[in-house]
This record gives C-alpha cells, sequence and structure tokens, in this order.
C-alpha cells in the first residue's frame, strides 16, 4: 500500500520544526507592504508574497495581532504559517525564511529561470503560479502550462480545474512557494508524475532540506544581503524584479 502524501498540516510543520533549528534570534521588525512581507530578524531577514490577491471579508481582521506582532519571537510568528488567513500565513513563512535562509549550506548561485531554461527545453512544463519570465521560458518548451488564480492571470493562463488533467502530463513542474502559505502545495504534489522533475521558487521559498521529502529537486529563492534596502523598497511598494540587495540562490537535493 502507497503511504498518504503530503498534508497541509505536515509540510508547514516540517518547515516549523526547521526554523526551530536555527540559531537564537530576536525580532527585529516586520512589515507588511503591498506585495512582499518582510521579517528582520538578529539572525537574518525573510521575505514572502504578501498574498494580497486573497480575498478576505471587509472588516474582518486579516492578521489577528496586527499592531503587537513585533512583541513576538521570530519562532512564535512562524507559527502563524498554520494560520487560515493568508496574509497572517505569510508572515509565518517569512519569519521562518529569515531564520532559514542565512544558516543554510551547499547553496549555488542560480536564478530559477537558469534551471528551467536548462531543464526545460523541449519538454512539457507546467508553472503554478505565473513567474514574470514565462513568456521567455515558452521559447524553450515543447509545451508551457501557466496555472494561476491571482491578479497576475492572464487569457491564456489556466485555473486549478485544470490540473488534474495536465499536472501528469508535465516532465517538469515548477511550483511557487505561495502554495506553502496558502496551503495548496499538497492538492498540487498530489497530481504531479513520480518521474516528473519537480522545483520550488520565488523569493517566498524556505531553504531547507527538509522540504526535499515532498518531491522537489531543487528550492530557487532568495538570501537577502542588505535588509535596509529591502524593507525600504517593500515599504514603497516595489514588486520582485525591484527588489535589491538579495541574492537568488538554488538548494539542490543531492547537495
Amino acid at each position: 500500500m502507497e503511504s498518504p502524501g503530503p498534508t497541509a498540516d505536515s509540510c508547514v510543520d516540517a518547515i516549523i520544526a526547521a526554523a526551530s533549528q536555527a540559531p537564537a534570534a530576536d525580532l527585529i521588525d516586520v512589515r507588511v507592504g503591498q506585495y512582499w512581507v518582510v521579517v528582520r530578524t538578529t539572525v537574518g531577514t525573510g521575505l514572502a508574497s504578501a498574498m494580497h490577491s486573497e480575498a478576505h471579508l471587509h472588516g474582518s481582521k486579516p492578521v489577528a495581532a496586527a499592531g503587537e506582532l513585533h512583541r513576538r519571537t521570530p519562532q512564535q510568528l512562524t507559527r502563524l504559517l498554520h494560520s487560515d488567513s493568508p496574509p497572517e500565513s505569510a508572515i509565518g513563512l517569512a519569519a521562518a525564511n529569515a531564520l532559514l535562509g542565512p544558516t543554510a549550506t551547499s547553496l549555488r548561485e542560480e536564478k530559477a529561470v537558469e534551471v528551467l531554461r536548462e531543464r526545460g527545453r523541449d519538454k512539457r512544463v507546467a508553472m503554478v503560479g505565473r513567474f514574470p519570465f514565462a513568456d521567455r521560458l515558452r521559447e524553450d518548451c515543447e509545451l508551457l502550462w501557466v496555472f494561476e488564480r491571482g491578479i497576475n492571470r492572464r487569457g491564456e493562463d489556466l485555473g486549478e480545474e485544470a490540473m488534474d488533467d495536465l499536472l501528469p502530463q508535465a516532465d517538469v513542474v515548477a511550483v511557487t512557494a505561495t502554495t506553502l502559505a496558502n496551503h495548496t502545495l499538497p492538492t498540487i504534489m498530489a497530481c504531479v508524475r513520480p518521474d516528473a522533475f519537480v522545483m520550488l521558487l520565488g523569493p517566498s521559498t524556505p531553504l531547507t532540506q527538509t522540504l526535499f521529502q515532498f518531491g522537489f529537486e531543487v528550492l530557487c529563492g532568495t538570501v537577502v544581503d542588505d535588509p535596509e534596502t529591502v524593507v525600504r523598497a517593500v515599504e514603497q511598494g516595489a514588486v520582485t524584479s525591484q527588489i535589491t540587495g538579495v541574492r537568488r540562490v538554488a538548494l539542490w537535493r543531492d547537495e
């Protein structure tokens, strides 16, 4: 009998457990911009998508402790990754990244688009979450399916209802790390072919070996080298390409 696949809780628990092994850290600040969340600690700084496209009811409190988060420890903030509120979960993911990124080893200076262009050449590629380089990537692939449900969705993009049919056909699958914050990763991975090359990518990606147990070959994320520059950009509404003071890195399963 096959073992059951990962659940949303098991994915989150694995990240929180890995972050708990990081060196003791104090919280410096939490900033929630229009597009990105940044958590700064005495160990390091982490980013996560602000999940602003995820709907919430008018009058609700997407971040229950807004205005008081600075009183928590980074480890306490990571537990928000379990929250059903997308903005709260994003804060938890950014906190985990603040602890994990600076302590990650065996990192390569490598961009996700470079990995995808090499691995996806003349193959069927599925991209879960639209990335800015999708149009460039399409030139190299036999087929490129882009699944997007947020405000970045274009007319040719596909919805979640097409995943059951198309994801098993993909040779290469690139999954946005925001699936950790909105808890959709297990549903996606259940559709992926066992022999497919699968990667997790985006600045929200936790750089921890523990994620390889869920089927990834490589994690393409971001390490923050200049926290002040990153915080300033996030506060001023920067999108990914406008955030400087970071390095794009890759963590491979075999390393």
